[in-house]
């Protein structure tokens, strides 16, 4: 294969992601039939979900009517083709249900789904019941991450990297003196020449008892007010004690121990991928070379005449990948591009476009202000995308 100068025209971004990865890898790793049975059945997980949170029909939670539903529009009868009729209902319900997956994997609480879905605690709360009445094994995976970072102080992959959770274990309170005189004076050992071991005196366990009465975060402060206002006639501190509240990070800790074997599971296979990637000898025979990663998805820079075999290639490395280590069928979604996301950012520019055109202004006004808004942009390719609806290619 000759070797040439690279140049826009001649060489392609191939892009390939995967679809819906962590929420696979949250079905690998709990091992939960009803969620593994949704992908070996190619259906969309968060439908699947919404249907067991609402009680109703697979199809009553999708985006999109199913083709073939008969609606009634206007006064009209109307056969929906695929994906012709929107389903602003099914959509909002799907919507619900991954907010409720990711909120589970992420460690938020009933009263945090409530706020992001504007629901009550209590109509959360049965969100989540009815969530593990049909999924167990997740309420059972999110249980033994918790009792597993206890006993070891981390947690692990699929793959067996660990992400350490040390915030976990610090204690709920904390207390120790402001003035560094006390502090030197009650702790330092003139032997050894450095500080002991702090040592928990009446006066210190005397405010941690009292911080641990505390119902909510505006007690707390008041006390940690009172605690370091302690001051003699000279105003200088007399006793006065610096109180902290450990009990957010470790909550952060417990919330992250799924999130991060989820995520790092996410990220091994993508490493993984990314190996096999570059040692294919179908991509190198292309000249397709791995250039970077965004999140879940891998990109290659392929030779023009090259980019739609590479396209075909990528993702099928990628599923491959995944196959010997997890038993939930992987999916990838390959694009090709001459920049990243121009074929985005061409719907954006023309999408501007048209809101000033529907604002009253002239074509070429309207034009004249989007070009001055987009300066990284030629004018030309500006121009060719608003009349022509192409993408920004030059």
């Amino acid at each position: 294969m000759s070797k040439t100068v690279k140049t826009r025209t001649q060489y392609r971004l191939v892009g390939s992601d995967y679809s819906a990865q962590e929420p696979r890898i949250t079905t690998f790793l709990s091992g939960d039939e009803a969620m593994r049975k949704a992908y070996l059945e190619g259906k969309d997980l968060y439908c699947v979900i919404a249907a067991s949170i609402y009680n109703n029909n697979y199809e009553d939670n999708l985006e999109h009517y199913p083709e073939g539903t008969v609606l009634e529009l206007d006064g009209k009868t109307t056969v929906c083709g695929y994906k012709t009729h929107l389903n602003k209902a099914g959509k909002e319900r799907r919507s619900v249900a991954k907010m409720v997956l990711l909120a589970l994997t992420y460690g938020m609480g009933p009263s945090t789904l409530a706020k992001r879905i504007n629901k009550t605690n209590k109509e959360a709360q049965e969100i989540f019941d009815n969530f593990f009445k049909s999924f167990p094994k997740v309420e059972a995976l999110i249980n033994s991450s918790k009792v597993f970072l206890k006993e070891h102080g981390f947690v692990e992959d699929w793959a067996g990297r660990r992400r350490h959770l040390t915030d976990y274990f610090l204690p709920p309170y904390e207390a120790t003196y402001a003035d560094e005189r006390l502090v030197l004076e009650k702790t330092f050992n003139p032997i050894l020449g450095c500080e002991n071991r702090p040592i928990m005196d009446e006066c210190l366990t005397k405010w941690i008892y009292q911080a641990r009465a505390t119902k909510n975060n505006k007690e707390f402060e008041a006390l940690a007010k009172k605690a370091l206002a302690t001051e003699d006639e000279l105003k200088r501190p007399k006793d006065s004690v610096i109180l902290t509240a450990n009990t957010g990070r470790i909550a952060q800790a417990e919330r992250q121990c799924l999130n991060a074997r989820i995520q790092g599971s996410a990220a091994s296979l993508t490493k993984l991928a990314m190996i096999q990637i570059h040692n294919s000898p179908e991509l190198k025979e292309l000249d397709a070379k791995l250039v970077m990663t965004i999140h879940d998805e891998v990109m290659l820079e392929c030779p023009a005449l090259y980019a739609e075999q590479a396209a075909e290639i990528l993702p099928r490395i990628m599923i491959d990948a995944a196959a010997p280590y997890i038993d939930v069928p992987m999916k990838c979604d390959p694009a090709i591009e001459s920049r990243w996301y121009t074929s985005e950012y061409a719907v954006a520019v023309q999408s501007e476009y048209k809101k000033l055109t529907d604002s009253g202004l002239d074509r070429d006004t309207a034009f004249k202000k989007l070009y001055a808004k987009h300066p990284e942009l030629p004018e030309e390719a500006i121009y060719r995308t608003i009349t022509e609806g192409i993408d920004l290619e030059f």
